[in-house]
């Protein structure tokens, strides 16, 4: 078998391009298969929770950390001293940990368990900044003693060369200075001069230049002061060391800590780079289940990386609960081994804590390890030929494959005589399931396609194929078996026509297979079972929805009952007793009215409509015997024409006649009809007026009402002292047309409730 079959480390090597430290691509490159799948879903959860960061515009910033790991190990030696340079350079990565922890501070549960590993050194890398500058160069600014011998050393150097320019002005008029130049050979300060300068100064010679014309002179009225130069230099250096060796002694102190908090550091960009991997790859954290894989829309993420988005085309991938294997049949190029992959690398990469190139709903059973064989070459080294290469490879995933592994075979048995290899197949895939793997097998073996029609526990899919244009369309079609389409193939790549025409006679010869017969008859059969499911499955879905609305409609009823009930309750007490102006305008803000006054206004437009009352349609007006026929619809409003007259009342106190009865109002049934048109008048509510306000509404709703044809007139005014009732009967006495007077019927207030009979013309 190839020891990476499924592309996994192409995986890491997509990844590794989003870490910026060298401690996140050395963890990307550890990325592998986790021990456990709880570990995992804490993978998952640590990218969620950095993907959240990042919708929310935190993203954390990562610097590119070096490796410093040699200079910790180094500086666990003993007497060592490190550089300047490199303690600055340790100094930096860590005040880089500090800073993303601090970043990092808003993260959630997961996130904060890794955070929290990270132990910050401020004092250490404080303790550098004062005694090292940026350069490494280690600092005077808090050490007195180091400040004294570098002004000292300065002021020593200053009047070396004052010394040394002033020989070379004094020499130059003997012409023996080579370059008017102060230079330094083995730590002192010298001058150029000729050859034969002795004649002029006396001095110790250090250097000659290559062709000894130019000798470099320390003269002797500079050798004392180039020797307490270089004391103070001998001073300074251990001054320095002091300051170096204590940094250093810091950095062993504390070497367990820096390591674990670089470490942390690469964990946390290799997070963060798996979730910006995931949002480039459209990835999702799949669910787990203790059985079943459905990989929703799955992609190649390799082929995903080179295709693009559009171009890759995604597959379902779908091995139900109740089984344990899948067998992928169809032609040849169509994706069958593409689908297989797909499933191994993204339970690989699952299994490596990675999202996955598919949808949300995705989910993948407690996988062990996956096991993988496909396209084994031929093996020249072991003097294997292909199909014994093949065969070792397939002995050895038998005898290591344990319960809960996924085994991927893609053409088991291939590579010899078709019955043989089927039968191979067949019983290793038997003796896999009973070892309790899943497994998943692609295969153009007739034998092995009915063993996964007619099998218990193994779930059958094929590649769709486009019939017409004689292409795969590289998605799964689960219960069906796929034929191979070789011919097809051929055809399309331009192969002799006269070798497929011959071809096809050979195999029109062997029709009458009884096994080609039984796939053929079961796959016909299965996909008979599958319409009708589809049907059924339509059926109790449409009475699912059905039973919903009628349960949705009991409750609208029974809630819009309720509500109605509290209004009356509320308006059959008003009428009980004296109604405020204070007690009508809160029924009026009561949450059911405010509610009936959206609805009719909502659905005044369409009222008429509803209602079926239109121009040209016969209605009565309730409760009477005033008819005629719509003359038009204005609001709420309808008016009726009734032979000469017109009446015009609320749409609610109408109803529309059946057409045997326009016969009737044809004849002239009609009474009390005024060509006025005044509108239906309701009961007069006059509670909380005084005597002199409540009058003119009455004599106005009389007049109302004698115009509009009514019978009879309500006039609500309470009972209260009692003098606006005894007012307004004393009034009604003496209107001409007022036939009777009586109090309202007892439960609807007996004497708070005048009930006026009028006198209509006959």
């Amino acid at each position: 078998m190839e020891k990476d079959p499924l592309e996994f480390n192409i995986i890491k090597e997509y990844i590794k391009e989003y870490a910026v430290s060298d401690y996140g691509r050395s963890k990307v490159d550890l990325l592998s298969p986790l021990d456990s799948w709880d570990k995992a879903a804490y993978m998952w959860e640590l990218t969620t929770e950095m993907q959240y960061l990042h919708d929310k515009g935190i993203s954390p910033q990562f610097s590119n950390l070096p490796k410093i790991n040699e200079l910790i190990d180094f500086s666990m030696k003993e007497g060592v001293v490190l550089e300047g340079q490199d303690i600055v350079t340790i100094s930096w990565a860590l005040k880089e940990v500090s800073k993303l922890k601090h970043e990092l501070k808003g993260s959630g549960e997961a996130l904060k368990s890794v955070i929290k590993t990270i132990t910050p050194l401020d004092w250490l890398t404080k303790e550098i900044d004062n005694n090292l500058k940026e350069t490494g160069e280690v600092s005077d600014k808090t050490n007195p003693i180091l400040r004294d011998l570098r002004r000292k050393y300065r002021s020593v150097r200053t009047a070396i060369i004052d010394s040394l320019e002033n020989i070379l002005k004094r020499l130059e008029q003997k012409h023996v200075v080579m370059e008017k130049i102060v230079t330094s050979r083995n730590d002192r300060f010298v001058i150029p001069l000729r050859h034969d300068y002795g004649r002029v100064v006396k001095g110790i010679v250090h250097d000659y230049s290559r062709k000894r014309h130019t000798v470099y002179v320390e003269p002797l009225d500079t050798v004392e002061l180039n020797n307490r130069l270089n004391q103070l230099k001998a001073l300074i250096q251990e001054e320095e060391t002091k300051v170096l060796r204590r940094l250093t002694s810091f950095i062993r102190d504390t070497s367990e800590i820096i390591l674990a908090n670089l470490n942390t550091y690469g964990m946390l960009d290799l997070i963060n780079a798996c979730t910006i991997w995931s949002q480039d790859f459209k990835a999702i954290a799949p669910e787990i289940k203790d059985r079943g894989i459905f990989l929703k829309n799955a992609r190649h993420p390799i082929l995903f990386k080179r295709l693009g988005e559009k171009a890759c085309v995604p597959v379902d991938i779908v091995m139900p609960e109740d089984k344990d294997c899948l067998v992928i049949s169809g032609p040849n190029a169509d994706g069958k081994t593409v689908s297989l992959k797909t499933l191994g690398l993204l339970t690989t990469m699952a299994k490596a804590g990675l999202y996955i190139t598919a949808q949300e709903g995705s989910y993948i059973s407690r996988i062990g390890k996956v096991w993988v064989e496909i396209d084994s070459a031929q093996d020249i080294r072991n003097d294997l030929s292909s199909f014994s290469a093949h065969a070792s490879a397939l002995r050895e995933i038998y005898m290591q494959s344990r319960s809960g592994d996924l085994v991927l075979l893609d053409e088991p048995g291939g590579g010899t005589d078709p019955e043989q290899g089927g039968a191979i197949a067949i019983a290793l895939i038997d003796a896999l399931r009973k070892k309790g793997a899943y497994t998943v097998v692609t295969s153009h073996s007739r034998m092995v396609k009915l063993y996964g029609l007619t099998k218990e526990g193994v779930h059958s899919a094929c590649v769709a194929y486009d019939e017409r244009k004689l292409m795969p369309l590289y998605r799964l079609e689960y219960d069906k078996i796929g034929q191979s389409k070789a011919l097809d193939i051929l055809k399309t790549i331009g192969f002799p026509a006269e070798l497929i025409a011959q071809a096809r006679a050979i195999i029109s010869r062997d029709t009458s297979s009884p096994l080609a017969k039984a796939i053929e008859d079961l796959g016909k059969i299965r996909e008979l079972e599958l319409k009708a499911l589809s049907k059924m499955e339509r059926a109790e879905h449409a009475l699912k929805s059905a039973k919903e609305q009628k349960e949705k409609l009991d409750r609208i009823r029974i809630e819009t009952a309720i509500r109605y009930k509290r209004l009356i309750s509320k308006l059959e007490d008003l009428l009980k007793r004296p109604p405020s102006r204070e007690s009508i305008k809160k029924i009026k803000e009561m949450p059911e009215a405010e509610q009936m006054e959206e609805v009719i206004a909502k659905i005044e437009g369409l009222a008429a409509e509803k209602l079926d009352i239109k121009p040209g349609r016969i209605v009565r007006v309730k409760g009477s015997s005033t008819a005629g026929r719509v003359e038009c619809v204005t609001g709420r409003a309808v008016e009726i024409i009734s032979g000469t007259k017109k009446i015009k009342v609320d749409m609610d106190l109408v109803e529309v006649l059946e057409s045997e009865d326009y016969g009737n109002v044809a004849k002239g049934a009609i009474s009390h009809v005024s060509s006025r048109g005044k509108p239906f008048v309701a009961p007069v509510v006059v509670v909380g007026l005084r005597v002199d306000e409540a009058l003119p509404v009455v004599e106005k709703a009389l007049d109302d009402a004698i115009l509009s044809g009514q019978d009879t007139l309500e006039i609500i005014h309470g009972s209260g002292t009692g003098r606006l009732k005894s007012a307004i009967r004393a009034y009604l006495k003496e209107v001409s047309f007022v036939r009777s007077i009586t109090d309202g019927p007892l439960m609807e207030g007996g004497g708070n409730k005048t009930i006026v009979e009028l006198k209509q013309d006959e």
